[in-house]
Protein backbone atom coordinates (compact mmCIF):
# COMPACT_ATOMS: atom_id res chain seq x y z
CA UNK A 1 0.00 0.00 0.00
CA UNK A 2 0.68 3.67 -0.94
CA UNK A 3 1.59 5.44 1.83
CA UNK A 4 1.72 9.55 1.36
CA UNK A 5 3.30 11.89 4.33
CA UNK A 6 5.27 14.99 5.04
CA UNK A 7 8.71 14.19 4.27
CA UNK A 8 10.96 13.54 7.26
CA UNK A 9 14.78 14.09 8.09
CA UNK A 10 15.25 10.15 7.38
CA UNK A 11 13.66 10.71 3.82
CA UNK A 12 15.00 13.83 2.78
CA UNK A 13 18.63 12.65 3.71
CA UNK A 14 18.28 9.86 1.51
CA UNK A 15 16.23 11.11 -1.20
CA UNK A 16 17.46 13.28 -3.96
CA UNK A 17 18.25 17.02 -3.55
CA UNK A 18 15.23 17.37 -5.91
CA UNK A 19 13.19 16.49 -3.05
CA UNK A 20 14.71 18.89 -0.85
CA UNK A 21 14.25 21.63 -2.95
CA UNK A 22 10.93 20.60 -3.53
CA UNK A 23 10.52 20.64 0.33
CA UNK A 24 11.48 23.68 1.01
CA UNK A 25 9.97 25.65 -2.06
CA UNK A 26 6.69 23.97 -0.57
CA UNK A 27 7.26 25.89 2.81
CA UNK A 28 8.39 28.74 1.45
CA UNK A 29 4.86 29.06 -0.20
CA UNK A 30 3.05 27.81 2.46
CA UNK A 31 1.80 24.34 0.75
CA UNK A 32 2.36 20.72 1.87
CA UNK A 33 4.38 18.36 0.45
CA UNK A 34 3.97 14.64 1.03
CA UNK A 35 5.98 12.00 -0.61
CA UNK A 36 6.21 8.15 -0.60
CA UNK A 37 8.44 6.83 3.02
CA UNK A 38 10.31 3.99 0.88
CA UNK A 39 11.94 5.64 -2.24
CA UNK A 40 10.63 9.82 -2.20
CA UNK A 41 9.82 8.81 -6.03
CA UNK A 42 6.17 9.69 -5.63
CA UNK A 43 3.90 12.16 -3.95
CA UNK A 44 1.80 15.58 -4.59
CA UNK A 45 1.83 18.62 -2.96
CA UNK A 46 -1.14 19.65 -1.25
CA UNK A 47 -3.10 23.51 -1.77
CA UNK A 48 -4.11 25.86 1.35
CA UNK A 49 -7.78 24.51 -0.23
CA UNK A 50 -6.60 20.63 0.11
CA UNK A 51 -6.23 20.24 -3.41
CA UNK A 52 -3.87 17.74 -4.17
CA UNK A 53 -1.04 17.69 -7.51
CA UNK A 54 0.43 14.53 -8.15
CA UNK A 55 4.45 14.49 -8.36
CA UNK A 56 6.10 11.45 -10.01
CA UNK A 57 9.74 11.99 -10.28
CA UNK A 58 11.01 15.07 -11.31
CA UNK A 59 7.05 15.48 -13.34
CA UNK A 60 5.02 18.21 -11.41
CA UNK A 61 2.60 17.99 -13.68
CA UNK A 62 3.20 21.26 -15.93
CA UNK A 63 2.76 19.76 -18.88
CA UNK A 64 0.85 18.24 -20.78
CA UNK A 65 0.97 14.10 -21.29
CA UNK A 66 0.90 14.49 -24.92
CA UNK A 67 3.63 17.24 -25.21
CA UNK A 68 5.56 15.39 -22.34
CA UNK A 69 5.44 11.93 -24.47
CA UNK A 70 6.17 13.83 -27.37
CA UNK A 71 9.53 15.29 -25.96
CA UNK A 72 10.27 11.50 -25.16
CA UNK A 73 10.36 10.85 -28.52
CA UNK A 74 13.38 11.94 -30.20
CA UNK A 75 12.40 11.04 -34.01
CA UNK A 76 9.25 12.94 -33.29
CA UNK A 77 10.73 16.00 -31.44
CA UNK A 78 13.02 16.30 -34.41
CA UNK A 79 10.65 15.71 -36.99
CA UNK A 80 8.29 18.34 -34.93
CA UNK A 81 10.60 21.04 -34.44
CA UNK A 82 12.26 20.91 -38.17
CA UNK A 83 8.62 21.36 -39.33
CA UNK A 84 8.47 24.35 -36.70
CA UNK A 85 11.96 25.93 -38.60
CA UNK A 86 14.06 24.90 -35.81
CA UNK A 87 17.47 23.17 -36.51
CA UNK A 88 17.44 19.44 -35.31
CA UNK A 89 19.77 16.67 -36.56
CA UNK A 90 18.43 14.79 -39.14
CA UNK A 91 17.71 11.04 -38.22
CA UNK A 92 16.90 7.33 -38.90
CA UNK A 93 15.06 5.28 -37.35
CA UNK A 94 15.97 1.20 -37.02
CA UNK A 95 13.57 -1.33 -35.01
CA UNK A 96 14.14 -4.39 -33.84
CA UNK A 97 12.79 -7.87 -34.93
CA UNK A 98 10.89 -8.63 -31.97
CA UNK A 99 9.16 -4.96 -31.98
CA UNK A 100 8.40 -5.82 -35.91
CA UNK A 101 6.88 -9.07 -35.01
CA UNK A 102 4.41 -7.46 -32.30
CA UNK A 103 3.59 -4.50 -34.81
CA UNK A 104 2.76 -7.22 -37.51
CA UNK A 105 0.22 -8.97 -35.10
CA UNK A 106 -1.29 -5.40 -34.90
CA UNK A 107 -0.84 -3.52 -38.23
CA UNK A 108 0.95 -5.71 -40.51
CA UNK A 109 1.30 -2.85 -43.43
CA UNK A 110 2.36 -0.89 -40.99
CA UNK A 111 5.67 -3.39 -39.79
CA UNK A 112 6.21 -3.79 -43.40
CA UNK A 113 7.41 0.06 -43.54
CA UNK A 114 9.37 -0.23 -40.35
CA UNK A 115 13.38 0.01 -41.38
CA UNK A 116 15.59 -2.55 -39.94
CA UNK A 117 19.16 -3.05 -39.84
CA UNK A 118 19.83 -2.74 -43.80
CA UNK A 119 19.14 1.15 -43.67
CA UNK A 120 22.03 2.10 -41.28
CA UNK A 121 24.62 1.76 -43.09
CA UNK A 122 23.65 4.49 -45.65
CA UNK A 123 22.52 6.69 -43.52
CA UNK A 124 26.30 6.84 -43.02
CA UNK A 125 27.11 6.88 -45.53
CA UNK A 126 24.76 9.97 -47.09
CA UNK A 127 25.50 12.02 -43.58
CA UNK A 128 29.30 11.14 -42.99
CA UNK A 129 31.06 9.37 -40.47
CA UNK A 130 31.16 9.26 -37.39
CA UNK A 131 27.65 8.99 -36.90
CA UNK A 132 25.63 9.03 -33.35
CA UNK A 133 23.42 5.90 -32.16
CA UNK A 134 21.06 6.33 -29.22
CA UNK A 135 17.74 4.89 -27.84
CA UNK A 136 14.56 6.71 -29.55
CA UNK A 137 13.33 7.00 -25.83
CA UNK A 138 16.64 7.10 -24.21
CA UNK A 139 17.49 9.31 -21.42
CA UNK A 140 20.42 10.87 -19.18
CA UNK A 141 22.90 9.63 -21.94
CA UNK A 142 21.78 6.26 -21.31
CA UNK A 143 23.26 4.08 -23.75
CA UNK A 144 24.82 6.92 -26.28
CA UNK A 145 26.98 5.23 -28.47
CA UNK A 146 30.11 6.75 -31.19
CA UNK A 147 30.34 4.41 -34.61
CA UNK A 148 33.48 5.44 -36.69
CA UNK A 149 32.35 3.54 -39.75
CA UNK A 150 29.85 0.70 -41.41
CA UNK A 151 31.49 -2.27 -39.37
CA UNK A 152 31.51 -0.14 -36.02
CA UNK A 153 27.93 0.21 -36.63
CA UNK A 154 26.90 -3.20 -37.11
CA UNK A 155 28.07 -4.23 -34.52
CA UNK A 156 27.15 -1.52 -32.28
CA UNK A 157 23.46 -1.91 -33.51
CA UNK A 158 23.32 -5.65 -32.42
CA UNK A 159 24.50 -4.76 -29.41
CA UNK A 160 21.92 -2.06 -28.89
CA UNK A 161 18.86 -3.58 -30.11
CA UNK A 162 18.99 -6.46 -27.78
CA UNK A 163 17.96 -4.05 -25.19
CA UNK A 164 16.63 -1.13 -26.95
CA UNK A 165 13.59 -2.23 -29.63
CA UNK A 166 13.68 1.23 -31.36
CA UNK A 167 17.08 2.93 -31.66
CA UNK A 168 17.82 6.32 -33.58
CA UNK A 169 21.44 7.27 -36.16
CA UNK A 170 22.57 10.86 -36.37
CA UNK A 171 25.51 12.69 -37.30
CA UNK A 172 28.02 13.72 -35.19
CA UNK A 173 27.39 16.86 -34.78
CA UNK A 174 30.32 19.39 -33.20
CA UNK A 175 30.17 21.81 -30.94
CA UNK A 176 29.77 22.43 -27.20
CA UNK A 177 26.79 21.47 -25.28
CA UNK A 178 24.73 23.56 -23.83
CA UNK A 179 21.08 23.12 -21.64
CA UNK A 180 18.95 25.96 -20.94
CA UNK A 181 15.74 25.37 -18.78
CA UNK A 182 12.64 27.16 -20.01
CA UNK A 183 9.34 28.14 -17.63
CA UNK A 184 6.61 29.32 -19.27
CA UNK A 185 9.00 30.51 -22.11
CA UNK A 186 11.43 32.39 -19.92
CA UNK A 187 14.88 31.51 -19.70
CA UNK A 188 15.73 30.68 -16.19
CA UNK A 189 18.61 29.05 -16.55
CA UNK A 190 21.59 28.10 -18.85
CA UNK A 191 24.99 26.02 -18.64
CA UNK A 192 27.26 24.48 -20.62
CA UNK A 193 27.85 20.89 -19.88
CA UNK A 194 31.53 19.53 -20.06
CA UNK A 195 32.17 15.87 -20.50
CA UNK A 196 33.44 13.54 -17.56
CA UNK A 197 37.23 14.17 -18.24
CA UNK A 198 40.32 12.62 -15.81
CA UNK A 199 43.50 14.11 -16.00
CA UNK A 200 46.98 12.14 -16.11
CA UNK A 201 49.83 12.74 -13.97
CA UNK A 202 52.35 10.61 -15.73
CA UNK A 203 52.39 7.99 -12.52
CA UNK A 204 48.60 6.64 -12.13
CA UNK A 205 46.88 4.15 -14.72
CA UNK A 206 43.47 5.50 -16.27
CA UNK A 207 41.58 2.59 -14.47
CA UNK A 208 42.81 4.19 -10.70
CA UNK A 209 42.09 8.06 -11.91
CA UNK A 210 38.84 6.91 -13.67
CA UNK A 211 37.99 5.36 -9.97
CA UNK A 212 39.11 8.69 -8.06
CA UNK A 213 37.04 10.21 -9.94
CA UNK A 214 33.66 8.46 -9.52
CA UNK A 215 33.99 8.40 -5.85
CA UNK A 216 34.09 11.88 -6.20
CA UNK A 217 31.10 11.95 -8.00
CA UNK A 218 28.90 9.47 -5.67
CA UNK A 219 29.85 11.25 -2.97
CA UNK A 220 27.73 14.15 -4.22
CA UNK A 221 25.26 12.86 -5.96
CA UNK A 222 24.44 9.60 -4.61
CA UNK A 223 25.83 7.47 -7.17
CA UNK A 224 27.31 8.17 -10.34
CA UNK A 225 25.58 5.79 -12.69
CA UNK A 226 28.68 4.37 -14.66
CA UNK A 227 31.93 2.46 -13.26
CA UNK A 228 35.08 2.86 -15.19
CA UNK A 229 34.15 -0.53 -16.80
CA UNK A 230 31.61 0.88 -17.87
CA UNK A 231 31.25 0.09 -22.06
CA UNK A 232 30.87 3.33 -22.91
CA UNK A 233 34.21 4.62 -21.18
CA UNK A 234 35.87 1.35 -22.65
CA UNK A 235 34.75 2.53 -25.94
CA UNK A 236 35.98 5.87 -25.47
CA UNK A 237 39.43 5.01 -24.71
CA UNK A 238 40.03 2.54 -26.94
CA UNK A 239 38.64 5.02 -30.10
CA UNK A 240 41.54 7.52 -28.24
CA UNK A 241 44.26 4.35 -28.21
CA UNK A 242 44.00 3.98 -24.61
CA UNK A 243 43.00 1.11 -22.05
CA UNK A 244 42.80 1.70 -17.76
CA UNK A 245 45.84 0.54 -17.65
CA UNK A 246 47.88 3.51 -19.69
CA UNK A 247 49.42 6.12 -17.73
CA UNK A 248 48.75 9.75 -19.19
CA UNK A 249 51.54 12.23 -19.18
CA UNK A 250 51.04 15.05 -15.88
CA UNK A 251 48.40 17.50 -17.47
CA UNK A 252 46.75 15.50 -20.12
CA UNK A 253 43.21 15.42 -20.56
CA UNK A 254 40.87 12.16 -20.76
CA UNK A 255 37.52 12.20 -21.93
CA UNK A 256 35.39 9.35 -20.76
CA UNK A 257 32.20 9.55 -22.29
CA UNK A 258 30.71 10.81 -25.44
CA UNK A 259 27.91 12.81 -24.02
CA UNK A 260 28.25 15.99 -21.56
CA UNK A 261 25.12 14.62 -19.36
CA UNK A 262 25.22 15.84 -15.67
CA UNK A 263 24.05 12.25 -14.57
CA UNK A 264 26.98 10.55 -15.71
CA UNK A 265 29.34 13.14 -14.42
CA UNK A 266 29.45 16.01 -16.73
CA UNK A 267 31.31 19.22 -15.42
CA UNK A 268 29.10 22.42 -15.56
CA UNK A 269 29.58 26.12 -16.40
CA UNK A 270 26.69 28.57 -15.38
CA UNK A 271 25.83 30.78 -18.08
CA UNK A 272 22.24 32.26 -16.81
CA UNK A 273 22.07 35.61 -17.96
CA UNK A 274 24.84 35.74 -20.42
CA UNK A 275 23.77 34.54 -23.41
CA UNK A 276 22.65 36.54 -26.19
CA UNK A 277 19.00 37.08 -27.08
CA UNK A 278 18.82 35.08 -30.16
CA UNK A 279 20.13 32.01 -28.21
CA UNK A 280 17.29 32.46 -25.50
CA UNK A 281 14.41 32.63 -28.22
CA UNK A 282 15.84 29.30 -29.93
CA UNK A 283 15.50 27.45 -26.64
CA UNK A 284 12.40 29.45 -25.34
CA UNK A 285 10.81 28.40 -29.28
CA UNK A 286 11.67 24.87 -28.93
CA UNK A 287 9.67 24.15 -26.12
CA UNK A 288 6.68 26.62 -26.71
CA UNK A 289 6.43 24.62 -30.08
CA UNK A 290 6.35 20.95 -28.35
CA UNK A 291 3.58 22.78 -25.88
CA UNK A 292 5.87 22.37 -22.95
CA UNK A 293 5.84 24.45 -19.96
CA UNK A 294 9.02 23.22 -18.56
CA UNK A 295 11.62 21.96 -20.68
CA UNK A 296 15.45 21.24 -20.33
CA UNK A 297 16.37 22.19 -24.40
CA UNK A 298 19.86 20.90 -25.35
CA UNK A 299 21.64 22.78 -27.88
CA UNK A 300 25.03 22.25 -29.78
CA UNK A 301 26.40 25.60 -30.67
CA UNK A 302 30.65 26.09 -31.38
CA UNK A 303 29.62 28.96 -29.33
CA UNK A 304 25.74 29.75 -27.89
CA UNK A 305 27.56 32.37 -25.68
CA UNK A 306 27.99 34.84 -28.98
CA UNK A 307 25.85 33.70 -31.07
CA UNK A 308 23.45 31.07 -32.70
CA UNK A 309 25.78 30.54 -35.67
CA UNK A 310 25.90 26.65 -36.03
CA UNK A 311 23.31 25.88 -33.81
CA UNK A 312 21.02 22.96 -33.29
CA UNK A 313 18.87 22.04 -31.34
CA UNK A 314 19.74 18.23 -29.84
CA UNK A 315 16.51 17.40 -27.30
CA UNK A 316 14.31 18.45 -25.38
CA UNK A 317 13.36 16.97 -21.47
CA UNK A 318 10.16 17.32 -20.44
CA UNK A 319 10.98 16.66 -16.38
CA UNK A 320 14.61 18.02 -16.52
CA UNK A 321 16.23 17.85 -12.86
CA UNK A 322 18.23 19.97 -11.03
CA UNK A 323 20.03 17.98 -8.43
CA UNK A 324 23.10 17.84 -10.59
CA UNK A 325 22.75 22.08 -10.61
CA UNK A 326 22.30 22.54 -7.43
CA UNK A 327 24.61 20.51 -5.92
CA UNK A 328 27.64 21.50 -8.34
CA UNK A 329 28.22 24.60 -6.02
CA UNK A 330 27.64 25.85 -3.03
CA UNK A 331 26.15 29.07 -4.11
CA UNK A 332 23.70 27.21 -6.77
CA UNK A 333 21.27 26.01 -4.13
CA UNK A 334 19.32 28.92 -3.50
CA UNK A 335 19.19 29.83 -7.35
CA UNK A 336 17.76 25.93 -7.68
CA UNK A 337 15.43 26.35 -4.97
CA UNK A 338 13.65 29.76 -6.29
CA UNK A 339 13.60 27.67 -9.62
CA UNK A 340 11.66 25.43 -8.36
CA UNK A 341 9.57 27.68 -5.93
CA UNK A 342 8.39 29.19 -9.16
CA UNK A 343 7.39 26.04 -10.67
CA UNK A 344 5.29 25.12 -7.92
CA UNK A 345 3.86 28.80 -7.60
CA UNK A 346 3.26 28.14 -11.83
CA UNK A 347 1.80 24.50 -10.94
CA UNK A 348 -0.61 25.62 -8.12
CA UNK A 349 -1.84 28.47 -10.03
CA UNK A 350 -2.63 26.72 -13.25
CA UNK A 351 -5.73 25.38 -11.35
CA UNK A 352 -5.36 21.87 -13.27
Amino acid sequence: MLSLSAPDSSLLARSTPFVRLLSEAAAEIGVSLEMDGEYGFVGRLVDKDGRGYPIFGKSLGLNSDAAAHLAADKEYTARWLAASGLPTPNGQLVFNSTYCVRMALRNAETAARLPGKSVAASFGEKHGWPVILKPNTGSEGRDIRLCTDAVHLAVELDRALSSDEILRIEPCIPGRDYRVLVLDGDVVLAYERIPLSVTGDGTTPLGDLIDAALATLRKRHRGSKIAADDPRVLRRLAADGHDLGTILTAGKKQRLLDNANLSTGGALRDLTGQLPPEAEMLASRAAVSLGLRIAGVDILAPNLEDSTNGATVLEVNSAPGLDYFATAAPQNWLRARAIVTRMLRARLGSGT
